[in-house]
């Protein structure tokens, strides 16, 4: 499903550094050693981890993101969740299957390869570093994309992804 009228509105890729307080950073990180995670498995093996969590167990993140990227637009969270990933082994680009993409940068080494790219006409284009409480907010169903992590110097990273679909 398309929303012409949202497509044209919201930029394709938008990033904000410093997103969250240093307070608000604080206890979305206290939680990466404290929750349990399960496999994330595609055909080329397990590319990372990740553990749900539902809206209501952080409803002020929601609100802020809603704040942020997207004010007067009617988005509904599809799904939510801790990552823990570390994919060195190939790169995997993909489109999502929600709208939207939330993607917040929580714990990792500050390196190019740590972060997102994006691609054009199937090549990759675009690369957003991976720097401690940015967050990066995109058209994932219509934006090709992947971690750089398979394409140099990278380490383990948590992020906390966010999908959006249209709202009714």
């Amino acid at each position: 499903m398309t929303n012409k009228f949202v497509d044209n509105v919201l930029p394709t890729i938008q990033i904000k550094d410093d997103f969250l307080t240093q307070k608000e950073l604080k206890i979305l990180k206290s939680n990466i050693d404290k929750i349990t995670y399960s496999p994330m498995v595609n055909s080329y093996g397990t590319y990372g981890f990740r553990h749900y969590f539902k809206k209501l167990d952080n409803e002020w993140l929601f609100k802020k993101i809603k704040k942020q990227f997207f004010p007067n637009i009617n988005l509904e969270v599809a799904n939510s969740s801790y990552h823990l990933r570390n994919n060195t082994k190939k790169v995997l680009a993909h489109k999502d299957e929600a709208n939207y993409n939330f993607l917040l940068y929580l714990n990792g080494k500050e390196l190019i390869y740590n972060g997102t790219g994006f691609y054009t006409k199937n090549s990759l284009h675009t690369y957003i570093g991976f720097v401690e409480n940015r967050a990066l907010f995109f058209d994932g169903k219509n934006n090709m994309h992947t971690d750089l992590q398979a394409l140099g110097e990278s380490s383990f990273r948590h992020t906390i992804n966010i999908f959006y679909n249209y709202g009714k």
